[in-house]
């Protein structure tokens, strides 16, 4: 059955400009097709590769599903091959049919679009996901957990081009050459193969004899534009040749499609996308990408790709494109209560339905809000263990990054998988770096033995319950909850047996200044209070609170997570605009704009693991539904007069405590 039509705006795709030699410059984003990130692999929802035909259309595959699309230039989504395990890239053969590294199964496959046929072309991989096919037919593959490229002729042999020492970077003829998690492959026009080496953060090329060299990236992870030997990519996942001098990459670790030129002016340049990750249309300098994983050029010029974060088919197109722009579909916000009716209840510990404590919670601030200092929010929920006790996963899952885990060795180790993020892991160690039993994690180490590198390979399967790593130094495992980029509250996301909450927040204590910074009231440090405080024009209100569960020691502060205030008149009743309190600050979700965190803690706020915790709330702030803003009271909309504004402090359970002050509208003391 076809899957509904998202957006009818693939027209594009026999968009005027179809036969111009020089490609358009892309200029926005648009969102054609599919149905977000969902528990239930029903629909296209988890995107990973993508490829185009002459007659417009566009052929995707599903990992999850473990089905491959046809989306046809009408919109119309439908279902042409089924029963794949974990398919990533998939490539348009010259006899029409579809290659599609089958990547869960270890093997290449190749479909027929009529029929829906898959057959086996060669297996042996270790997790292919890039694939490729050249002019006379030859399928090219990237063998991403084997560390090589290779090729497969007519007859279904598979021969070594380069690489398969182990993962490492070393440039120069095939068989001494290094890639690390090498993901995607592109033909380019002089028959020499770009690849997309995500492990090493870099782009290289494979001569037709075999030399291997670096094209563009230092090897370090970020999205630094510039010079091609200068420039940072981040995870660089898919690859597309543009023409004889330049290529598309797909930059899946920093949300970004670049744009790569060897000509006159060599250059790296970020088309679309960036820090933070998101969903958002329109002009390519506001578009927002989640990890896009796919790269294809349609015939009327766009660029389509897998928008895999979001669970989307997006495409970047040309000025003048006959499309209708409309927004991209809140489609990639999985809503925490369908998590936790699919997740079931246990802890990350044995037994499973042990109590633990909760040391840290969404929203939380980091570091210390300072104009000097970094400071972030905690994204997270934070449960205590032993060192070295192994943590389990809380719900059964398929790895879907082909790097899956970072930061091997240092104290923010950890592993994300589709659903849930797990950090401060050894993954797949025991307390002596010592591997567990498991075969299904390869590990990487210096000289001294030290591990320096773990991975994963993509489809790899792991059930509720079963070891993922234990616990480092920092003696608790740091919990994510939904899809990367659209992150909800653990709380709400996860069923923990026993954990409960009776205890209200603790307010500490309330700061009120002008919106220039002219405090005026400050009870957090005891001093003198007026009996009324003075309020004219914008005002700022702060409160300094925290929160506590049940069972949790003395010590342990926690964020709550609603704040607000109101203001009432005479008698108590509402003042006027203020028929409903104003929850402003709401921890659901976290707001991607990193300016978001001084706008909800005033200067001063910290917190971490070890230290001093201040939880300084700015409560006229907004702060909720993923979205930041700064507002003020403005006194001045209120008739001159006594008033009692009374701040609201409420925790995920529902606790809720206040704490009035007397204020006078109008006039000075």
């Amino acid at each position: 059955m076809p899957t509904p039509r998202l957006l009818p705006i693939l027209l594009l795709l026999s968009a005027a400009g179809a036969c111009s030699r020089e490609p358009r410059p892309l200029v926005a984003a648009v969102t054609l097709a599919g149905a977000g990130p969902r528990l239930a692999a029903d629909s296209l929802s988890d995107p990973f590769g993508v490829a185009a035909d002459e007659d417009g259309n566009l052929f995707v595959t599903d990992g999850a599903g473990g089905r491959l699309y046809r989306i046809t230039p009408d919109g119309e989504a439908r279902v042409i091959a089924a029963g794949l395990d974990m398919p990533s890239a998939v490539a348009l053969a010259p006899d029409g049919s579809l290659v599609v590294a089958n990547t869960g199964a270890q093997t290449i496959v190749r479909v027929d679009p009529a029929t829906g046929g898959a057959a086996v072309v060669a297996g042996g991989f270790a997790a292919p996901v890039g694939v490729a096919v050249g002019e006379n037919g030859t399928i090219f593959v990237a063998d991403t957990y084997n560390d090589r490229i290779c090729a497969i002729d007519g007859a279904g042999r598979v021969r070594a081009l380069a690489g398969g020492g182990g993962p490492g970077h070393r440039d120069g003829p095939g068989g001494e050459a290094l890639f690390d998690t090498p993901c995607g492959v592109a033909v380019a026009p002089d028959g020499a193969l770009l690849i997309a080496d995500t492990g090493n953060h870099r782009l290289r090329r494979v001569a037709p004899d075999g030399v291997v060299t670096t094209l563009a990236g230092t090897g370090e992870a970020g999205e630094r534009d510039g010079l091609p030997w200068e420039a940072a990519f981040d995870e660089p996942t898919a690859v597309l040749a543009r023409d004889a001098q330049s290529c598309y990459v797909a930059d899946a670790g920093g949300s970004v499609v670049r744009l790569c030129s060897f000509g006159g002016q060599p250059s790296v340049r970020t088309l679309a996308g960036g820090f933070p990750a998101g969903l958002a249309d329109g002009a390519l300098s506001a578009a927002r990408l989640n990890r896009p994983t796919g790269l294809a050029v349609a015939p009327g010029g766009a660029l389509v790709l897998a928008d895999s974060g979001n669970g989307l088919v997006r495409a970047l197109i040309a000025e003048g494109a006959r499309i209708g722009f409309g927004s991209a579909p809140d489609a990639a916000r999985l809503p925490a209560s369908a998590v936790r009716a699919a997740v079931p209840p246990r802890w990350p510990f044995d037994p499973p339905a042990a109590r633990r404590e909760i040391a840290g919670t969404l929203g939380e601030v980091r570091g210390e809000v300072l104009p000097d200092h970094d400071a972030w929010f905690h994204n997270g929920l934070d449960i205590p263990g032993a060192y070295g006790e192994v943590v389990r996963a809380i719900h059964g899952e398929r790895v879907a990054r082909p790097l899956a885990v970072e930061g091997a060795g240092d104290a923010r180790e950890r592993l994300r998988l589709p659903l849930v993020g797990y950090i401060h892991l050894r993954v797949g160690r025991d307390q002596h770096d010592r591997p567990l039993e498991d075969g299904r994690f390869d590990f990487r180490r210096d000289a001294g033995g030290r591990v320096v590198g773990v991975r994963l390979r993509r489809g790899t399967r792991f059930g509720a319950g079963e070891p993922l790593g234990t616990l480092n130094r920092l003696n608790h495992v740091h919990l994510i909850a939904g899809p990367a980029g659209a992150e909800v509250n653990a709380l709400a996301a996860l069923t923990l047996p026993g954990l409960t909450d009776t205890t209200p927040p603790v307010i500490e204590g309330v700061r009120i200044t002008t919106a220039a910074g002219e405090t005026l009231l400050d009870t957090t440090t005891g001093g003198k209070r007026p009996e009324r405080v003075p309020a004219r024009g914008r005002v700022r209100v702060i409160v300094r609170a925290y929160d506590q569960v049940d069972g949790n020691a003395g010590y342990r502060r926690l964020g709550p997570y609603l704040l607000g205030y109101t203001v009432l008149g005479a008698g108590g009743s509402a003042a006027p605009g203020f028929g409903a309190a104003r929850e402003n600050i709401v921890f659901e979700r976290l707001p991607a704009d990193p300016r978001a965190v001084a706008l909800t803690y005033a200067e001063g706020s910290q917190s971490g693991y070890e230290g001093r915790t201040i939880f300084d709330y700015v409560v006229t702030s907004v702060v909720r539904d993923g979205a930041a803003r700064e507002e003020f009271w403005d006194a001045d909309q209120l008739p001159p007069g006594d008033y009692t504004l009374r701040v609201l402090v409420a925790d995920f359970f529902g606790n809720r405590t206040t704490r009035d002050v007397a204020v006078r509208v109008g006039q000075k003391e």
